[in-house]
């Protein structure tokens, strides 16, 4: 199960995507209170979301050209570092108790500039650090740190943010972030093929490339429709919670943050255990069938015990789609065009996402969250 953390540059790469991706999850989980507690609509809490990984579309291309030509270490480590600035400013408003919305949404901006290139980066990383053979245990075991983030972020900032405040639990945010970039110093320079004079700059080259590559771009399209219909329930989650689950308090949002993420923890764990091929169809068709049918349930039940239970369905299944798709991307690509294919991978499928994640939000105003969540979890599966 653990075989890739035989190799030491990859042990440091996880344990540093584990600091930063707890980062996220808290940001997701502070941001998303403060932002319905300030404005009173999921609409408001959708942008929010939406800016902090809606600028795909900008960094992806420039991103995934630097990592084929630079220090990809480099990068993440200053992405990272950028990240951790930007919760510090964060911490300094809600200190300051500071509502001005417009401020909020520049900073959202600017943290989503950081993240993605910190996921284009991160992916491109991966395959350096390991054999070939073990790429999909590697990038299960990278989702283990992604998704478990998922679980140990909100776990943790949720009693942060309940006794200290909002200002504490962005102090606890960027303090992860700062963690995550020196993690990552340890790496060792690791610089991407490319060259400057090769085949193009950007999405051009990549969407050239991974149309040659036929397994490769049935992923990415498939991931793309999964982003779309079973991951944008974020942006309307809070409201769900407070109207579907009655219970406004922000320790039950967590407490189903935390669950999606443990949920997810284990389904990547189950992959990285059995990666070999005999088992790869039958998780594959989990995944597939229980990201659509647990979002669906989720939606439609009243109970916040059962919503526990589905959210680590929908944790699970999602994870292992995601980690599977991505391995195919991945060990279809050379290393000279592994960036910008990752790029554009990231472009199609955090774009979308983070779009229907804000026009969720936005129709979640309208009308309430649930029959969204069971339509877009049925429409997957059809």
């Amino acid at each position: 199960m653990l075989r890739s953390f035989r190799y030491p540059r990859f042990r440091w790469l996880w344990f540093s995507n584990l600091a930063g991706s707890a980062g996220r999850w808290t940001l997701v989980l502070v941001l998303s209170v403060q932002l319905l507690q300030m404005t009173h609509s999921s609409f408001w809490v959708g942008l929010g979301l939406f800016l902090t990984q809606g600028p795909a579309i900008v960094l992806a291309p420039i991103s995934g050209t630097l990592a084929d030509r630079m220090d990809r270490r480099t990068l993440n480590v200053v992405s990272c570092l950028a990240s951790a600035v930007v919760t510090a400013l964060f911490a300094l408003l809600s200190w300051a108790h500071s509502d001005q919305l417009a401020v909020w949404m520049v900073l959202a901006l600017i943290f989503g500039l950081s993240f993605v290139a910190q996921m284009t980066v991160r992916a491109t990383l991966t395959p350096n650090l390991v054999p070939s053979g073990e790429l999909l245990n590697a990038t299960s075991l990278m989702q283990v740190s992604l998704q478990g983030a998922q679980f140990a972020g909100p776990l943790v900032a949720t009693p942060i943010l309940a006794a200290g405040g909002p200002a504490v639990a962005w102090t606890f945010c960027s303090l992860l972030y700062l963690a995550s970039a020196a993690l990552c110093v340890t790496i060792g320079e690791v610089r991407g093929g490319g060259r400057r004079m090769d085949a193009g700059f950007g999405l051009q080259v990549a969407y050239r490339y991974l149309r040659s590559q036929g397994a490769a771009w049935v992923a990415v399209w498939a991931v793309a429709l999964h982003c779309m219909l079973t991951m944008s329930y974020l942006g309307m989650l809070p409201m769900f919670v407070a109207m579907d689950l009655n219970a406004a308090d922000s320790s039950t949002y967590g407490t189903l943050l935390a669950s999606i993420g443990l949920g997810a923890v284990i389904g990547s764990l189950m992959l990285a255990q059995f990666s070999g091929a005999r088992h790869r169809p039958a998780l594959f068709g989990y995944a597939i069938v229980f990201s659509g049918l647990a979002l669906s349930l989720l939606g439609a039940t009243t109970s916040v015990g059962y919503a526990l239970i589905l959210g680590f369905l929908v944790g699970s299944s999602q994870a292992m789609f995601m980690s599977m798709t991505l391995a195919i991307i991945q060990s279809s690509v050379a290393d000279e065009f592994r960036g910008r294919a990752t790029s554009f991978y990231q472009m199609i499928t955090l774009t979308p996402m983070a779009l229907f994640g804000w026009g969720m939000g936005g129709l979640a105003d309208v009308t309430e969250p649930r029959p969204l969540m069971v339509i877009l979890g049925i429409a997957f599966i059809v």
